[in-house]
């Protein structure tokens, strides 16, 4: 008889640990939802929504006659560099650029822009950064663009701008 009622004890016991659970996964998953909504409200509110209103400059340290290009390209919010540069040539028949996609990084290097090629005999590439002149630490696909962002692509080379 003991063995029974402890039995029974242990399912009852069980039992309202699930739903005790049950009510607690229900309460958590509100939670997360309910922060993740606040981030998204939060992300509004820093960076904007809607349309990305950006500049694009193309620099060239290489070449001392090079005239800075300027271009103005609109995309949503939030869109990656790489996808921006899309839609500017897209936009712009002055704009053109090659770029290579690298699956083991997920992601796009940028051979050429205007027609202007990294070498590496010339230790020559395209690095781009912020309005501020400041590097970016990842490439075009990782780098997302917001209303009144500058991006600045400058033709350099390896051995005097690592």
């Amino acid at each position: 008889m003991f063995k029974i009622s402890f039995i029974v004890f242990c399912l009852l016991a069980a039992q309202m640990c699930c739903k005790v659970q049950g009510g607690f996964r229900q309460r958590v998953r509100e939670a997360l939802r309910d922060h993740e909504e606040r981030l998204d409200r939060l992300d509004e509110v820093v960076f904007g929504s809607g349309t990305a209103n950006v500049t694009m400059k193309i620099e060239n340290d290489q070449d001392p006659t090079w005239t800075t290009l300027v271009y103005y390209v609109s995309v949503p919010a939030g869109h990656s560099v790489f996808q921006m540069m899309v839609t500017a040539y897209n936009e712009y028949t002055s704009f053109t650029f090659l770029a290579t996609y690298y699956p083991q990084w997920a992601g796009h290097f940028i051979n050429s822009i205007v027609g202007v090629a990294g070498n590496t005999t010339e230790q020559t590439y395209w690095s781009f950064e912020n309005g501020n002149g400041t590097p970016f630490d990842r490439g075009v696909d990782l780098i997302h663009v917001y209303n009144g962002d500058t991006i600045v692509f400058r033709f350099t080379s390896w051995s005097t701008h690592p």
